[in-house]
């Protein structure tokens, strides 16, 4: 028997079994999640996926629409979407996960992914929408607040730096094949 056969299926089922408890721990996590009113920021709604499907297509090439309806199934209160006059501009959804540390049980969140739709960039959504959440993951104690984006991102980075977000590392691989990007950090306790 051929082990080196056996090791890629192995690997696979391991990171495969990691990521739905990991998922199913960020889904008890949500059980008890207080909502804050928020003016033309809200949760997703089934209705809205073909306009986020649009807008992620347009801002991300790789990404895959089937993983942001699974997105909007598993972790809907923390799946935020902006309006202009009733229109859906923009979305950000986050995966919460559970951290012990020092200080004991903590939960943290990651940003999974956020976009603007082209025509409303530069215009203060973005801010405003990851602002919005950011207070709803404070008022539910989320710890700290992480995200990776793509080193070249300079309108990303800005936004981010601007919201608070400071650079943890340095990561290759996590935002595309043989693309470097930053792992940072919000820290909200």
């Amino acid at each position: 028997m051929n082990l080196t056969k056996i090791h890629p299926k192995t690997d696979l089922f391991v990171r495969t079994l990691k990521k739905k408890l990991r998922d199913a721990a960020g889904i008890f996590l949500l059980k008890s999640w207080e909502r804050i009113e928020k003016e033309n920021v809200g949760t997703v709604e089934d209705t809205m996926l073909p306009e986020i499907i649009r807008i992620q297509a347009e801002g991300f090439e790789n990404e895959k629409p089937e993983e942001m309806i699974k997105y909007s199934n598993k972790f809907r209160n923390v799946f935020y979407v902006i309006k202009n006059q009733d229109k859906v501009i923009g979305y950000c959804t986050y995966r919460l996960k559970p951290a012990y540390s020092s200080r004991g049980f903590e939960k943290k969140s990651v940003i999974y992914s956020i976009a603007i739709d082209s025509k409303f960039k530069n215009q203060g959504f973005g801010r405003k929408l990851l602002e919005e959440s950011i207070m709803e993951m404070k008022l539910n104690r989320v710890s700290s607040v992480f995200l990776f984006v793509n080193v070249n991102n300079a309108p990303a980075l800005k936004l981010y730096k601007k919201t608070g977000f400071s650079i943890v590392k340095e990561v290759e691989n996590i935002c595309g094949q043989n693309e470097r990007c930053y792992k940072m950090e919000l820290k909200l306790f």
